[in-house]
């Protein structure tokens, strides 16, 4: 419940001595330290959370987001392949991508791209909504959610999604992550919809070795999303076509490490 309360101005204080504003000091440094232990401990607590993976496939995404408040208009397609031809056979526009790459032979890849960008003076857009993951095997919960909640007008405004993203605009993505873990609709729904791939599914706590993350358009530029970074990675100008630009950076920052590995795409466009 927000609301808002009216104070009268305070009478005037005191004189302080010093030994009573160090006092003072003090508790309010253990009051932060008390504040940030607390915060620690329910990121820690959401760290042995697992979830049962997002198989990476229309319907078990669709069906996802049905449920935590997509109303339709816009759905997963599947990409198959990063050719012109193969990308023409997908619906326009094109509002977001997500992309499940191998995730263990990329991580010298990632590893090297942050540490440039730590060089760098880099900030990410503010207006983008970006969470970290803190929860096991919920990389497809978290790109899903990314590519709804960055698309907000896909969502019915009394959704759940809708109320969630509404809720945790201003916090930050750590604190975003970690209510993620505790939002029970998303889930419930992820456990629902998990059971509805076309593969056997993984039991809670399996080890996936594979990483789901998407893409979006924000302000005209490629953001890639990924809940297992520190913030979002711009990848330049979307151009005229968001998933024509993807595809590029797909094949140059991802299939360029590991050109054997397994690669899956999958684009939320208009729905046929």
């Amino acid at each position: 419940l927000w609301y808002l309360q009216l104070r009268l101005p305070p009478p005037r204080p005191p004189a302080t001595s010093a030994s009573t504003m160090a006092t003072r000091e003090d508790g309010a440094m253990n009051e932060a330290a008390m504040a940030s232990a607390e915060d620690g401990a329910i990121k820690e607590a959401a760290r042995k959370q697992y979830w049962l993976p997002l198989e990476s496939n229309p319907e078990v995404l669709n069906e996802f987001a049905t449920k935590i408040g997509s109303q339709g208009a816009f759905a997963f397609h599947d990409v198959f392949g990063l050719d012109p031809e193969l990308l023409a056979m997908v619906p326009r526009p094109c509002i977001a991508v997500t992309l499940l790459f191998p995730s263990d032979a990329m991580k010298p890849a990632k590893a090297e791209q942050l540490r440039k960008l730590s060089e760098e003076d880099y900030k990410p857009d503010d207006g983008i909504f970006f969470m970290r993951q803190y929860v096991g095997n919920a990389c497809g919960t978290i790109a899903a959610v990314h590519a709804l909640a960055n698309n907000s007008f896909v969502l019915g405004s009394d959704s759940g999604l809708a109320q969630f993203v509404a809720q945790n605009t201003n916090l930050t993505p750590e604190d975003r992550g970690a209510n993620l873990a505790r939002a029970k609709f998303i889930s419930q729904a992820t456990e629902a919809s998990a059971q509805e791939g076309q593969t056997a599914t993984p039991g809670l706590g399996d080890e996936v070795n594979h990483h789901f993350i998407t893409f979006v358009n924000i302000g005209g530029v490629v953001y890639e999303l990924d809940g297992a970074k520190p913030y979002p990675i711009n990848h330049g100008p979307v151009g005229e076509d968001l998933l024509a630009a993807v595809a590029e950076v797909i094949k140059r920052e991802f299939i360029a490490h590991v050109p054997d590995g397994m690669f899956n795409v999958m684009a939320l466009a208009h729905a046929e």
